[in-house]
């Protein structure tokens, strides 16, 4: 029996040693249709555990024997199998699923098939943000996708875009999205220690996350994706994955190493062309006016006239300049104080794992250095993410990222036209520098006191250089950021997760002001110290099954409690001792309130418990219902009212699964249909509901040295029935791709409610009060969004393609209380931004011409030949757009690839005082007229008779400019830019063998290359893609001599080994 067991042993050995004997490695490559390396495909051999992963080139390596079949599947690709056979080399060639019903869409759950999603999003992702010249997220969403707008403020460093979507659906909430970090919501506050007259010179705390380390970014559009994250989400969600955050998709076996290097050139976009005809003067007369209206033009050789130094005053400090002469001629002093600077980022990310275990890890560090002096950033970031799967079913995942920021510039406050308004601003004495002024090479500060000097008699502008070398605001931030998620898979269908997210930052805000200016002549130093921390804790349970071969159910259900702690301490110290010494005992007078009045120690706490339920069933891949529904429990408003409902349902119909004619069709290979409603809520600013209690200890000290202590009530009537705003969403849209995948559109169709608006309503002062928080108007937005893209060429060498998104978005406030009639939304309250009933939000308000009725509406003229100003004020235009379109247009040869994005916006009025200034001041190449020649302006008198007083050009372009009605600063904003450029090389693989790298590419790009504002005054050169409002919810519309926009060349290089 032994030996009959050894001899079938022997035998059964002896028949298998052969196929193990044959068994070799297989490699290859895997391209899609295009012939681009795919990166990531599995490949694994059918009917066996073993498998492999394609790396950077599409490379794999695999084991397999000659009678062994491979398997490469990959997502948005039609699967392939392929039998090994005598081969030792397969190169597969994977083609895109003509229904892609298969590719992934992101959301607030996690993941889902385009084809279940009823939703509308949109999606950008790693490889195509490497290429981009950008150095925040903000910059990343310009033109990722129709109802996304974007609007940069300043080209400054440190500064960052205003983000909306679908336009404005508050009257007095934050109108921006939602930011979502690895799952969790992540503050982008702005933190702002005054009001845009003091100066916005804070960037949003988006600042904090690193391109480099982001995997993808998905925009959800509409109110459906409230259902997990409640009213945070009302604006739309913006979800961010980051490569640490991304390793919970799947355990990589091989180590990668990828670094970037990237280096760009920060200049100047928009320097206006000066006169290099006229000089300083003003009334045809030659003088150190604020003013170029000089009507002598400049001669060669150049007049020699005193230097405006030689004055009584200075004669101690620049004895040299006794006496002494200039030359009267034009000088580059605009162009010669900006700088170019240099922006230098790199990162490091280091991604691999093993059996069970993913992990990633990064670091980059950004020296942004900006075109205007002394405006400089720099951001260290680090970040790692792990994923394990543990024992007994659990999964353990976590992220977290650390930054430090450190942000400095000069401060920018608003203008007007003759230095700032009420804060300190570099550029408000800057822009409108007579050309004859030798502004970088005459001295800026007094030797003997510091003081600055400058051309004027008077000495009663401060100097641009004095303000660049004398006042700075400063901000230094700490952050932490991320989550830690434990996940048990009950079987295969039902899964529960509990993840911790956490957001903890510490600002330092610095502004130190030396004594000697115009401004705040006896100087002034205020430090803040800022702490926000958001804990955000999250449930969830999560069951999928199979009811039947056609019915499928998905069911979410969880809870969540988000809490944000807010405080802040500081103080403002004036009437400095000695100067540039920046300390509060070296100022002689300290408060606890800012240069713009605000309190600079406060604290808000709130929190937002919510619970929520989603529910999808499908019917045979092609019908999709969802339902949802949460409630949140907000803090800021009393029991009776603090909890609202909100329920949506969406469907989607794919007639292309559906329909037996469509399944084959050459022309329809993808068609979608989906129709929802959502609702949602927004609870609006902390303590309305309550009387707020000011205390304040020392408050006076009586004759015979009692202490006494106040407890007083703010000017806030406290309102305990105030209820939160609704959202009420409707949305229709269709999803296609039509003739082999070379053409797809997305059109969404829209309309949105917001009832129950929380506004301010004035009191009586009488009443002890100023003012209340009620309930009152409706906002409504409805619009269209189109994406229409089209493959003009497809092939293995060459391809080529075009996209379009296209925006279109009206808004109107209506319903009104009598007692509130307009509301000031930004600026003053004189000039800005306003709502009116039943016209669109962000309508511009100011002082206008007084125009005769029964002359045809003629403007009215005085008797000095100036226009009269009503002294009624009145809507003088529409700061909305007409609509936003972008054009994108991608193609590649072999290994080289260009890519090229325009914007055009259309219409929207804009109040824009740089071209004012400029035009008023006479310093650019519009004003080369003959100004010697008298004018009489277009009116009637106040007779109505046709007018026919002479005046001078100067006060044509000066009085009946920029000291006249604001109406004269008001512009058509219609603008089409070359937003970005770029074009890329790929090395060869053949090339790299004999290196350590797996894959190199070298980028040079561009951004806002070139732009046409034709409406604006054509030497002016103005942008007006800036905002004098910082970001805010209506940044766009109103500009006070803000920061010029910013142009940035460069080259960037990716390895990876």
């Amino acid at each position: 029996m032994r030996k009959t067991l050894r001899l079938l042993m022997i035998l059964w050995i002896a028949a298998l040693s052969p196929l193990y004997a044959q068994e070799r490695q297989v490699t290859g490559k895997v391209t899609n249709d295009a012939g681009e390396a795919l990166v990531g495909v599995t490949i694994s051999v059918k009917g066996t555990s073993r498998g492999a992963n394609s790396d950077a080139n599409g490379s794999f390596k695999i084991n397999a024997g000659p009678t062994s079949s491979l398997i490469f599947t990959y997502v948005g690709y039609v699967n392939q199998e392929i039998l090994v056979g005598n081969k030792s080399l397969i190169n597969v060639q994977l083609l895109a699923a003509n229904e892609t019903l298969d590719e992934v869409v992101i959301t607030t759950f996690g993941t889902a098939k385009k084809s279940s999603f009823t939703g509308s999003s949109a999606k950008i992702g790693a490889e195509k943000l490497a290429v981009r010249p950008i150095t925040n997220i903000g910059q990343a969403l310009e033109g990722i996708a129709p109802g996304v707008t974007t609007t940069s403020t300043s080209g400054q460093p440190g500064s960052s875009p205003d983000v909306r979507i679908r336009g404005f659906g508050s009257i007095s909430s934050s109108n921006s999205p939602l930011y979502v970090v690895d799952g969790v919501p992540f503050d982008g506050s702005t933190n702002t220690q005054g009001g845009f007259l003091y100066g916005n010179q804070t960037g949003s705390r988006f600042f904090d996350i690193d391109p480099n380390n982001i995997e993808s970014v998905s925009v959800l559009k509409g109110l459906s994706a409230t259902t997990q994250y409640g009213s945070l989400g009302r604006n739309g969600v913006v979800l961010i994955t980051t490569k640490n955050g991304a390793v919970s998709r799947g355990q990589r076996k091989k180590t990668e190493i990828t670094v970037s290097q990237s280096v760009f050139t920060n200049e100047v976009a928009n320097i206006p062309e000066y006169t290099d005809k006229y000089g300083n003067g003003f009334n045809n007369a030659v003088g150190n006016f604020f003013s170029n209206w000089s009507s002598i033009a400049f001669t060669n050789p150049p007049m020699r006239l005193p230097h405006p130094y030689d004055r009584p005053a200075l004669r101690g400090a620049f004895p040299e300049l006794v006496g002494a002469k200039y030359d009267y001629k034009f000088y580059p002093s605009i162009e010669n104080f900006f700088r170019t600077g240099l922006v230098s980022n790199t990162g490091i990310n280091i991604n691999g794992g093993g059996p069970g275990l993913a992990m990633n890890a990064n670091f980059s560090t950004l020296t942004d250095k900006g075109f205007t002096p002394e405006n400089d950033v720099v951001r260290h970031t680090f970040g790692v993410g792990g994923n394990a799967k543990l024992t007994n079913n659990f999964t353990l995942t976590s992220s977290i990222n650390f930054t430090t920021t450190k942000f400095k510039t000069p401060p920018t406050a608003s203008s007007t036209g003759s230095g700032s308004d009420n804060g300190v601003s570099v550029f408000g004495d800057l822009i409108y520098t007579p050309t004859s002024v030798d502004l970088m090479n005459w001295p800026y500060q007094n030797p003997a006191d510091g003081s600055s000097v400058y051309y004027r008699s008077g000495n009663d502008i401060t100097n641009p250089r004095w303000t660049i070398a004398n006042s700075r605001v400063k901000q230094n931030t700490n952050r932490a950021f991320g989550n830690v998620q434990l996940r048990y898979d009950l079987g295969k269908s039902l899964n529960f997760t509990y993840k911790i997210g956490f957001d903890n930052y510490g600002e330092e805000h610095i502004h130190e002001h030396n004594k000697g200016a115009v401004e705040f002549p006896l100087g002034f130093y205020r430090t803040t110290y800022v702490n926000r921390a958001i804990w955000d804790h999250s449930m969830l349970a999560s069951y999928n099954t199979r009811l039947t071969d056609d019915v499928t159910l998905n069911v979410e259900a969880g809870a969540n409690a988000y809490i944000n702690n807010y405080k802040q301490f500081g103080q403002y110290s004036s009437q400095q001792l000695v100067f540039d010494l920046f300390d509060h005992s070296n100022f002689i007078t300290q408060n606890k309130t800012g240069d713009s009045g605000n309190d600079l120690g406060h604290k808000v706490e709130q929190m937002l418990l919510g619970a929520f339920g989603f529910a999808s069933v499908g019917y045979k891949d092609y019908l999709y219902v969802n339902l949802g529904a949460r409630s949140d429990w907000s803090s800021k408003f009393e029991s009776a009212n603090r909890n609202k409902i909100y329920p949506n349902i969406t469907a989607s119909f794919i007639p292309s699964s559906a329909i037996d004619a469509l399944r084959s069709s050459k022309v329809v290979n993808y068609l979608k249909m989906r129709l929802g409603y959502s609702t949602s809520a927004s609870f609006g600013d902390a303590y309305q509901t309550r009387a707020i209690l000011g205390i304040q200890a020392n408050r006076f000290i009586t004759s015979g040295g009692t202490v006494v202590n106040s407890n007083t009530l703010g000017g806030r009537r406290p309102n305990p029935t105030l209820r939160p705003e609704l959202s009420k969403e409707t949305e229709f849209g269709i999803e296609g791709r039509l003739f082999n995948n070379r053409v797809n559109i997305d059109l969404t169709l829209y309309r949105r409610v917001n009832p129950d608006q929380i506004l301010d309503k004035d009191l009586d002062p009488a009443s002890g009060y100023t003012v209340q928080s009620i309930n009152a108007a409706t906002v409504e937005n409805k619009g269209i969004e189109l994406g229409l893209g089209y493959t003009i060429i497809r092939n293995k060498k060459f391809n080529w393609d075009i996209n379009t998104n296209f925006t279109l978005n009206r808004n109107k406030a209506y319903d009104f209380p009598d007692e509130i009639q307009q509301i000031g939304l930004a600026g003053y309250s004189d000039l800005g931004l306003f709502a009116f009933p039943n016209q669109p939000l962000g309508m511009i308000y100011g002082s206008r011409v007084l125009r005769d009725p029964n002359k045809g509406n003629q403007p009215v003229v005085g008797p000095d030949g100036n226009y009269l100003v009503d002294p009624t004020l009145g809507v003088l235009g529409d700061s909305n757009p007409d609509f936003q379109l972008t054009g994108i247009t991608n193609f590649s040869y072999k290994r080289l690839s260009f890519r090229m994005q325009w914007d055009y916006s259309r219409g929207g009025d804009m109040f824009a005082m740089t071209p004012l200034i400029l035009l008023s001041r006479g310093v650019t190449k519009d004003t080369e007229i003959d100004r010697q020649q008298m004018w009489v302006i277009p009116g009637v008198n106040q007779a109505g008779e046709p007018n026919n007083v002479q005046i001078s050009v100067s006060d044509v372009f000066f009085n009946n400019r920029l000291v006249s009605a604001d109406e004269f600063g008001v512009w058509d904003a219609t603008v089409i830019r070359l937003r970005e450029a770029s074009l890329s090389y790929s090395i060869p693989e053949d090339l790299l063998k004999k290196s350590p790298f797996g894959s190199a590419s070298f980028t040079v790009s561009g951004q806002n290359l070139w732009y046409k504002a034709p409406s604006f005054p054509k030497y002016t050169n103005f942008d007006p893609e800036t905002s004098t409002l910082g970001v805010s919810s209506f940044a766009r519309g109103f500009e006070l001599m803000t920061a010029p926009s910013s142009r940035r060349f460069g080259a960037s290089l990716r390895l990876t080994f």
